[in-house]
């Protein structure tokens, strides 16, 4: 089994670089300070390995509609349970790994995905 780079993709936001090892698929991403990412929610556990920077965390359990909002700072790993919407937002550059063992799909969750699209424009 070998790491395989698929493709990258960027934006306003930063850049993300999609790779592969086996079944697991690696992403490597950027925030720019300012900008959020996420807004959305998997119907799997994803983590999310905070390498550099500092952000705001921001996380509502679907099930209980109970939110936890929370300044992280790299080094650490942030686990998403399943059903869980998410939103990162960068205090300072940052980048972070997202694994994940399942094909990708993301249900966008309206209330932080706006937060997502109106910081882009």
């Amino acid at each position: 089994m070998e790491l395989n780079f698929e493709k990258t993709a960027g934006d306003a936001r930063g850049k993300i670089l999609f790779l592969n090892y086996g079944d697991k698929k690696i992403n490597i991403v950027e925030i720019k300070r300012g900008f959020s990412r996420g807004g959305h929610y998997h119907t799997f556990k994803t983590r999310h390995f905070l390498l550099s920077g500092t952000i705001e965390y921001r996380e509502k359990d679907l099930s209980t509609n109970m939110e936890k909002i929370s300044q992280i700072s790299a080094p650490t790993v942030i686990e998403v349970p399943p059903m869980t919407a998410h939103l990162l937002t960068a205090l300072d550059d940052t980048v972070f790994v997202e694994e994940f063992g399942e094909n990708y799909s993301a249900t966008e969750y309206p209330e932080y995905r706006k937060i997502v699209t109106e910081k882009i424009q």
